[in-house]
């Protein structure tokens, strides 16, 4: 009984409460604007009164070079990592050589048994000239018979002739042996640079392809001074001048800057590949490389890192550059 009173109480007070609440959010909590979001950096800004704004790529003076193996194989041994700075010249990684090996010590036991068939020959020629000489001091009919001295002169010029042929051998062993020191020789991949290892994609064990790899098994650069390849809209080519100031601006923090050297002008507009991710970024368009140098001593930048680029201009009309 007590039970039902408090019901009857409680159930017309939560009605009550809740219509109210209703009430409350219609007309206070609907009606205001949801807090704007802010992002997480804020975004680059151009310091000049007229700019071209452009993405760039930070990469290797010397480019970003892929690594290559002139022959397939497994992976016998990676003598790098990451980050290490390597001489022209140096180990990158070696392919298995037993294979090639064992060929040049084939290569190597024909040529021997080549070299010995020309000091054989060269042994007999000696002998047969020696032999015509002797009988050519002879009186011919006389104590020597012109058969013999005729003969004598055909087996000078047969051993003339197999000494020329073992030379010859010998000089095509000699060649199988050079080739097979040169397919040796490439199964060690070396540096062609002085650099730094940028990416190393491959371990002892791994196989590697001859030619080109969706993945490259190692990436080298030349770190000492960066480059920035700047993607110039083809909209803003025409307001493009080589050796305009320009200054890079690291993506996070509008505050780290620093100025760009002009190097060149790659002369072939392209079409735009590399994507910054704007919503508002156009995947039709075509593009200008334009490469700038700096220094990245105390930079926080890294090669393959983006930033934004501004290329100080002063021409504002839509007219055609002077």
């Amino acid at each position: 009984m007590m039970k039902g009173r408090v019901l009857r109480v409680i159930l017309p007070l939560l009605a009550v409460g809740g219509f109210a609440y209703a009430v409350f959010f219609t007309l206070v909590l609907a009606k205001r604007e949801p807090p704007q979001s802010r992002p997480l950096a804020m975004p680059a800004e151009s310091r000049f009164s007229a700019t071209i704004s452009a993405s760039g790529l930070i990469e290797a003076s010397s480019r970003n070079i892929e690594i290559g193996s002139f022959l397939s194989g497994v992976v016998h041994e990676v003598p790098v990592t990451e980050g290490d700075r390597v001489k022209a010249g140096d180990r990158l990684f070696v392919l298995d050589r037993r294979a090639a090996e064992a060929d040049l010590l084939v290569a190597s036991r024909e040529l021997a048994t080549a070299e010995a068939r020309v000091q054989e020959g060269v042994i007999a020629l000696a002998d047969q000239e020696d032999q015509l000489r002797r009988a050519e001091r002879l009186k011919p009919g006389v104590v020597v018979s012109e058969d013999r001295l005729i003969r004598l002169r055909f087996a000078e010029q047969a051993a003339r002739a197999v000494l020329e042929a073992a030379r010859a051998e010998a000089d095509a062993a000699r060649a199988r042996r050079a080739a097979a020191a040169v397919t040796l020789d490439q199964l060690t991949v070396r540096a062609p640079i002085d650099g730094r290892v940028l990416k190393v994609n491959v371990r002892p064990g791994a196989f590697v392809a001859a030619g080109a790899n969706v993945e490259p098994p190692l990436l080298l650069g030349d770190d000492h001074v960066l480059h920035v390849r700047v993607q110039v809209d083809e909209n803003d080519i025409w307001r493009l001048r080589p050796g305009a100031t320009a200054e890079a601006v690291v993506r996070g923090n509008r505050e780290i800057r620093f100025p760009l050297a002009f190097v060149r002008v790659e002369p072939y507009v392209t079409p735009k590949r590399s994507l910054t991710g704007d919503t508002s970024e156009r995947v039709d368009t075509r593009i200008l490389e334009v490469i700038y140098s700096f220094d990245p001593a105390g930079l926080p930048v890294f090669i393959g890192q983006q930033v934004d680029a501004f290329i100080a201009t002063d021409i504002t009309s839509a007219g055609p550059p002077p």
